[in-house]
C-alpha cells in the first residue's frame, strides 16, 4: 500500500479532478488497454476526445504514477506507435494526522 504524505497531495488532487481520467482509471481496473482501446471506451461513454485531448489526460495520471506506460510498440512510417498503459496505483491512502 502506497502511501502519500499530505504535503504531496496537490498533484494528485490536480490529477483526479477531472471525470474523464475517473473513467480512464475505471477502464484500466480491468486490465493493460491500447490508447485506442482507452480512446473507443470513453467515445462509448459519451467522452469522445481528439487524440491530443486524450494524450494530455493519460500523461496528467502518468505524471503522479497512477498509471504507467507499459509497453511501446513502434510502427511503421505511415503510423503512430502503439502505447499499452496500465494502472499503476489502486489506492491512495491519506494519512492527515502524525
Amino acid at each position: 500500500m502506497k502511501e502519500i504524505n499530505i504535503t504531496k497531495i496537490g498533484p494528485f488532487i490536480k490529477a483526479l479532478h477531472c471525470p474523464t481520467r475517473w473513467k480512464i482509471i475505471e477502464f484500466l481496473e480491468t486490465g493493460s488497454k491500447s490508447s485506442d482501446e482507452i480512446n473507443d471506451y470513453l467515445i462509448q461513454n459519451d467522452m469522445e476526445l481528439k487524440k491530443p485531448a486524450l494524450y494530455y489526460h493519460l500523461r496528467e495520471l502518468e505524471a503522479v504514477g497512477i498509471i504507467k506506460l507499459e509497453e511501446y510498440i513502434p510502427s511503421d512510417k505511415n503510423r503512430a506507435p502503439k502505447k499499452i498503459w496500465k494502472l499503476n496505483i489502486k489506492q491512495l491512502n491519506i494519512k492527515l494526522m502524525k
